[in-house]
């Protein structure tokens, strides 16, 4: 199938007209798929989760040291 294609193109030639349309076509659809792409890639309105801070040691220490020794108050 692909060779008879091939085959139809080398005897039909296109005109300037057409080669044009075919590449206004032809960037308009890549056009669309690069807004559709970006779309996907970054929603508008999104907004990323917070970062969640990691207790420190030393943060971890303070929190122990309010509450009664050997307890953790959650």
């Amino acid at each position: 199938m692909y060779v008879s294609y091939t085959l139809y193109q080398t005897e039909h030639t296109k005109t300037a007209r057409q080669q044009r349309e075919e590449d206004i076509r032809t960037g308009e659809l890549a056009a669309d798929l690069g807004r559709l792409w970006r779309s996907l890639a970054h929603p508008r309105g999104f907004r990323p989760a917070p970062e969640i801070e990691m207790l420190t040691e030393a943060s971890a220490a303070c929190l122990c040291s309010s509450a009664a020794p050997g307890v953790i108050d959650r």
